[in-house]
């Protein structure tokens, strides 16, 4: 099949939507790696003490909760230069070991923006989502990785916005051809497949429906140089392209042998060797990186047709250390990698020298929920039965010299539940959760956060038929580093909402040495309906007395121990922290010897 057909006419595809990918253009050169002087480390935390919901950056709870670089570099190690290209592979071999060794914690943020028609009763016409990421913590270190960040998410809104006004006039035709219960959409959710001193790198599943039988959906990917922030090319990660394609064709083969139109290797080394594949011309793969290797995506339509979906391919910095450059490719002590479910993930866990695949799959039944829950590496599997979920996000983790698998399982209602694994000696066993004294047994969640509106205020954008008034974002903080990890769970003390802390993967089951939660409830208000007393206490928790609060006092919660104790803040801005201590166990809950809601305002409870 000739690329023409391959690629054209696709149900559901529309020309400019979804390949930001394929169509980068004027890619720069990469610069002289050669650093101008030492960068400072000592900006890493610098000034983020403490965090005040709603108003401080995201790096604000990563530096309160005590979210650090795995292994602090010493002085020597952060002023490490990058090496020109006249080093030898020695030199840049001891630098990569050093720098894979330095964790980013990076945040996403996420989008939804939603279109309705005022002309034909309000029906939801189009819906776009996008991501924004960002590396607060070091910002300041790695400030050309920043401004490339700050490219990407440029370019990510001005092509969602256009999109967006694309969808709409879309969804319009087909609303006034009577189909007004169809809406069109374009989602992308980013994940961080890579994030370390050496390399950054960020791989994207993006989705769209236009009205017709079916969606379209692809993954992607882009990757970073993270000390120049350059984009990286594949051949500046893949230093030979005819073996590298000869082991894809043959890993296709293995795990795909049905496929309708395998590649051939010529094509498919000349499409690797492309100077800059983000050139606007026909990709035949989309690629990014991670500390294991370089996975090659090839979307729908490309290898067969719709119903076999799109194929993916690890090449793995273990397997075969010959394909890549030294710079790219050494595979650190301590990482966290991202995979999906239908394609798995091949890293050496047991030892042995030798390649295991780790995979994860269930059962569903007939409502389209998974009823079991299997994990295997190689032929050895366990399966969890009667646990029913919808999808699962998943994580392989290594620390301390062993691997880990992280499960994330949503059920109903969003309800999410942890699952862990250890993968060492070959055999999954399902990690328990600590008992009761020593953590709480909710599900850990990943830390979600929603953190603004938008009343509409970009209405204009799409004219009188369509607005912008359904409009949110959250925000995460990506798992990168097994050390520092911000999970959340869902807390009922004096209202509902989640509240998050850093944890470690280096036990096992998550666990956290930070006795408190930080609070995600700024949207909460806390009236006082009456004069009361409460213990004050410092940013550490330390107790400072106590202090009298008038009636109409208006508190925020800051924090809670997830037992008996809440801190609230008053929102006056005083730096008083006051210390609540009461029984949340039960309805109607205690509060200094008082019923909650005859002491408080502003509570709010879900189901």
């Amino acid at each position: 099949m000739e690329e023409s057909e391959e690629m054209g006419d696709r149900p559901g595809v529309m020309s400019g939507l979804l390949t930001e990918g394929n169509r980068r253009k004027g890619r720069r050169e990469m610069a002289d790696r050669k650093c101008a002087g030492r960068l400072i480390a000592g900006v890493l935390c610098a000034g983020l003490a403490f965090w005040e919901f709603g108003t401080g950056p995201a790096a604000g709870i990563l530096a309160f909760a005590g979210l650090t670089a795995y292994g602090a570099e010493s002085d020597a190690e952060a002023g490490a230069e990058i090496k020109s290209e006249t080093d030898t592979e020695e030199d840049v071999e001891s630098e990569a070991g050093t720098e894979t060794a330095l964790l980013l914690h990076p945040t996403i943020r996420r989008y939804f923006m939603y279109a309705s028609g005022q002309q034909s009763g309000e029906e939801l016409l189009a819906r776009i989502s996008y991501p924004e990421i960002h590396i607060p913590m070091e910002e300041a270190r790695f400030s050309a990785l920043s401004s490339a960040l700050s490219q990407y998410n440029s370019e990510k809104k001005v092509s969602s916005f256009e999109a967006l006004k694309t969808l709409t006039e879309s969804a319009k035709e087909i609303h006034q051809d009577g189909n007004t219960d169809v809406s069109c959409s374009q989602e992308c959710e980013a994940k961080i497949a890579r994030a370390d001193g050496i390399a950054f790198s960020i791989v994207e599943n993006d989705s769209n429906y236009l009205g017709g039988v079916h969606g379209y959906y692809e993954k992607t990917g882009t990757a970073y140089d993270s000390r120049s922030g350059q984009l990286l090319a594949f051949t500046d990660v893949v230093q030979d392209c005819d073996a590298a394609a000869a082991r894809v064709v043959q890993k296709l083969s293995q795990e795909y042998p049905e496929l309708s139109f395998p590649p051939e290797k010529e094509k498919l080394a000349s499409s690797m060797k492309q100077s800059d594949a983000g050139q606007d011309q026909s990709v035949l793969f989309h690629w990014y990186l991670t500390p294991l290797g370089v996975n090659l995506v090839f979307p729908p339509y490309t290898l067969g047709c719709y119903a076999e979906g799109q194929q993916e391919i690890q090449l793995s910095f273990e397997e075969d250390p010959g394909l890549f450059h030294s710079r790219y490719s050494q595979v650190p002590e301590t990482f966290v990698v991202p995979f999906d479910q239908d394609t798995g993930i091949r890293a050496d866990v047991t030892g042995d020298g030798a390649v295991d695949r780790i995979t994860v799959g269930g059962e569903m039944d007939e409502t389209g929920a998974y009823k079991d829950l299997t994990v295997s590496v190689n032929d050895q599997a366990l399966t969890l039965s009667d646990f029913p979920y919808y999808s699962t996000e998943l994580y392989l983790i290594r620390s301390n010299s062993r691997y880990q698998l992280y499960a994330f399982c949503k059920s109903d209602n969003d309800y999410q539940i942890l699952k862990v694994f250890s993968l060492g000696n070959g055999a999954p066993a399902e990690q328990m959760p600590p008992s009761a004294d020593e953590g709480r047994l909710d599900p850990y969640n990943l830390g979600v956060r929603s953190i603004e509106t938008d009343n509409g205020s970009e209405t204009a954008e799409i004219g009188q038929s369509g607005s912008y008034e359904r409009a949110y974002s959250d925000e995460t903080n990506a798992l990168t580093d097994p050390g520092s990890m911000l999970l959340s769970t869902r807390m009922d003390a004096m209202s509902t909402y989640p509240a998050c802390k850093a944890y470690t993967a280096e036990a096992g089951y998550p666990v956290s040495s930070d006795p408190y939660y930080q609070a995600d409830a700024d949207n909460i208000r806390l009236t006082l309906k009456q004069v009361a007393e409460f213990e004050t206490v410092s940013e550490s928790g330390e107790q400072t007395g106590k202090a009298s609060y008038p009636e109409g006092t208006v508190f925020t919660i800051l924090r809670t121990d997830g037992a008996g104790t809440v801190d609230l803040k008053p929102a006056a801005g005083e730096d008083k922290i006051a210390r609540v201590s009461g029984d949340f166990s039960d309805w109607p809950q205690q509060v200094s010897g008082f019923e909650l809601e005859t002491l408080f305002d502003g509570t709010v409870f879900a189901g």
